[in-house]
C-alpha cells in the first residue's frame, strides 16, 4: 500500500511542475513575437564552414557585393506561385544540419519577409550598387546561417534560434541606419522564420 501511495504522492508533483512549466511557457509565448525574439540561455559556439556565395563572410560579417545577379531568379519566384512549401534557397549549417527558406506566407518565410521587411532591405541597399532588397537578403542569411560568428546561433525561445551579424558591403563601408542583421529560424522545422536588417548587435 505504502508503494502505492508514494507513486500517487511522485505522479502528483511531476503533474503541477508540469502544469507549471506549460503555464510559464504558454506566458512567455504571449510576450514574444517573430521578429521580437527574446534571447534566454547560453549560445552555441559554431566553427565557420563555408563562404557565401554571392558575398563573402569575414569573422561572421555580411559582405553584400555592389553588382550581382538578381537573386533568388524569377524561375525560383515562379515556383512560389504554386506552393508555399516551394524552396527559395537551402543551406547546409553546422547547428541545424540542413536549413531551407522556403516561399512561406505571412508568418514566416520569403513571403514573410518580403511584406513585412522590404523596405528595410531596400533601406541597406540604396545608394551602394545595384542590387536589389532580396539579392541583400539572400546573401545575409546564406553568411549568418552557413558562416555564423562565434556564440551562435542563440536560443530564442519557442522553438526558434537567433543568428546576429554585421552588414558591410565590398567597398568596406557600412548601412548607416541599420548595419546588422538578425536571422530567425525554427529549430524544430528547419525553417528560415525572417530575416531583417536591424540597429541592434546581437540576439
Amino acid at each position: 500500500m505504502s508503494q502505492k501511495r508514494n507513486r500517487s504522492v511522485i505522479a502528483g508533483v511531476a503533474a503541477v511542475l508540469a502544469a507549471g512549466l506549460v503555464a510559464g511557457g504558454v506566458a512567455l509565448t504571449a510576450q514574444r513575437g517573430a521578429d521580437d525574439p527574446v534571447i534566454g540561455g547560453t549560445g552555441v559556439t559554431i566553427t565557420p564552414s563555408a563562404t557565401a556565395g554571392e558575398g563573402t563572410a569575414t569573422d561572421g560579417t555580411v559582405t553584400i557585393t555592389r553588382t550581382g545577379p538578381d537573386l533568388p531568379g524569377d524561375a525560383v519566384l515562379d515556383r512560389c506561385d504554386t506552393s508555399s512549401r516551394q524552396t527559395v534557397a537551402q543551406y547546409d549549417t553546422a547547428a541545424l544540419g540542413t536549413v531551407v527558406l522556403q516561399c512561406g506566407n505571412s508568418g514566416q518565410g520569403y513571403e514573410h519577409i518580403r511584406v513585412r521587411h522590404t523596405q528595410d532591405w531596400q533601406d541597406v541597399v540604396t545608394g551602394h550598387g545595384s542590387r536589389d532588397w532580396d539579392d541583400a537578403m539572400l546573401t545575409a542569411v546564406q553568411t549568418v546561417l552557413e558562416t555564423p560568428r562565434t556564440g551562435y546561433p542563440q536560443d530564442a525561445g519557442d522553438g526558434k534560434v537567433c543568428y546576429s551579424a554585421p552588414v558591410q558591403f565590398d567597398d568596406g563601408s557600412r548601412p548607416g541606419a541599420e548595419p546588422f542583421v538578425k536571422v530567425i529560424v525554427s529549430s524544430t522545422t528547419d525553417r528560415v522564420i525572417t530575416a531583417y536588417p536591424t540597429r541592434d548587435d546581437g540576439c
